[in-house]
């Protein structure tokens, strides 16, 4: 009945949101990653085309909206990625600036992109320390130190269920250095199916003594979660996985689609 109910709230919600006549522009530190539009999403290329050289933005962190708006400007494309549309956000660039303040939504959104929360969980909570533990395991590392660098809790699907999104990333040497056995980067999201937890990995790297050995593998990469919000305006929450190692960077716009996450923009500048 709670889901039939949920299911008759989230779907009154989406016929109640206003026409959006223009594509809302959504930003990543200074990438332009895409646009939505009425619940849809728009390419990179489309949405710099329908932007004015200055553009009125919110921003966005894990504790909200920030109260005032901030203005972003179309800037020039970086050599090496040139495919990548740039609006610079002073907000997002000076030394002073929060780590937290990396994310963007314009401000022409007629929905409230934060109908929901996240909520931060202490990362030495026990369970998810066991969770990520039993979960490595499962991907060939049995011993290791647990570091965990983000645990979010939130209803993504707007359906009364929680969802955990866990970020963890260790090197022992650093992320300069050559990985060792036992080093992982992930990002993986926990939610109850049919009653029992079950992990879902978005992506990430394990780093075995058979893939050691062998030498294939890039060099290190830490993963995080830079936004969770609803990105289109559909009344579920989405989430922006950022990549980066030494030489490049990749952004991820991630939805949840019939339960499982689905990539909808991507951004990436390797050298």
């Amino acid at each position: 009945m709670r889901n039939i109910l949920a299911f008759l709230c989230l779907f009154i919600f989406t016929l109640s949101i206003p026409a959006q006549e223009t594509i809302v522009p959504i930003v990543h530190n200074i990438t332009l990653l895409g646009g939505a539009q009425n619940g849809k999403w728009i390419t990179a290329e489309k949405t710099a085309e329908s932007l004015k050289d200055k553009t009125e933005f919110n921003i966005i962190n894990f504790d909200g909206v920030e109260k005032n708006t901030v203005f972003g400007t179309k800037g020039e494309r970086q050599g090496v990625c040139l495919e990548n549309p740039v609006i610079r956000l002073p907000e997002m660039e000076t030394e002073n600036a929060d780590d937290n303040v990396r994310f963007a939504l314009g401000a022409n959104a007629k929905w409230n992109p934060l109908p929901r929360i996240p909520k931060a969980i202490s990362l030495t909570d026990k369970i998810y320390s066991k969770a990520v533990a039993d979960f490595l395991k499962t991907k060939g590392i049995a011993k290791t130190k647990i570091v965990i660098t983000q645990i979010y809790q939130i209803d993504l699907e707007g359906d009364g269920q929680n969802e955990v999104i866990i970020a963890g990333n260790y090197y022992k040497k650093g992320e300069s250095e050559i990985q060792n056995v036992g080093d992982y980067s992930f990002v993986l999201l926990r939610k109850i199916v049919k009653g029992k937890a079950q992990n879902i990995l978005i992506e990430g790297e394990f780093f075995t003594s058979k893939l050691v050995k062998s030498g294939d593998f890039n060099p290190p990469t830490n993963r995080e979660i830079s936004a969770i919000a609803d990105l289109n305006g559909d009344g579920k929450m989405e989430f922006v996985m950022w990549e980066i190692y030494y030489e490049g960077n990749r952004s991820v716009v991630f939805e949840m689609k019939n339960g499982k996450p689905v990539k909808v923009l991507e951004s990436e500048c390797y050298v």
